[in-house]
């Protein structure tokens, strides 16, 4: 199943949300570091993804003028 750029936007900030909430429980620098850098990788996908949004709204903007 095909999933929409919005679900997947949402199902990422969803994860950032956790991994944030889970580096500020987590006591052991080693896995803080991990999680740190597992939020940076989420932080990049997430910044693609909007990215993605914001061109694919504008083409369907832009298409829907077009075929007024």
């Amino acid at each position: 199943m095909e999933r929409t750029l919005a679900e997947h936007i949402g199902t990422l900030e969803q994860k950032l949300n956790l991994i944030s909430t889970q580096i500020m429980q987590e006591n052991n620098t080693r896995r803080r570091n991990q999680l740190e850098s597992e939020l940076r990788a989420v932080e990049s996908a997430l910044t693609h993804y909007r990215s993605a949004f914001e061109i694919e709204s504008r083409l369907s903007e832009r298409n829907d003028r077009l075929s007024i």
